[in-house]
């Protein structure tokens, strides 16, 4: 859609991305932020792609290789938030695509403590007398 509201018709290997917003706002993906500060903290595979232009954009695409379809990848770009949710890039954009990481979940440091079983007490030797 245009912003009069018409309707254009674009060849997929004319689109350099599709990004998908919730909210009106400045259109700065390709502008500021195209990649990570940091190694992000979202699960996921943490990804670079350069496209045919030379410009380079972050993203995390799903773990599950049978979620990227074939004409192109969804990924989450980095600053993430209602006016940059995700991007579709589609395969004929990009020019090379670099594996920077893989996020995981990692359980909370709460839950890595192991859990206390009933009556474990009981059975702890004692090896000093009070």
């Amino acid at each position: 859609m245009s912003p009069e509201g018409n309707l254009q018709v674009a060849s997929l290997a004319d689109v350099k991305a599709i990004c998908f917003v919730s909210e009106a706002g400045q259109a700065d993906l390709f502008t500021e932020d195209t990649l990570f500060a940091r190694r992000p903290k979202q699960p996921g595979l943490w990804t670079r792609f350069t496209f045919r232009d030379g410009d380079q954009l972050d993203g995390l695409l799903s773990p599950n290789l049978l979620e990227w379809p074939e004409s192109g990848y969804s990924a989450v770009p980095p600053r993430a938030g209602a006016t940059r949710q995700w991007v579709f890039i589609p395969r004929l954009a990009v020019t090379g695509t670099e594996l920077r990481g893989v996020v995981g979940r990692s359980a909370s440091p709460k839950r890595q403590g192991r859990k206390k079983t009933a009556g474990a007490d009981e059975k702890q030797l004692i090896m000093f007398e009070p």
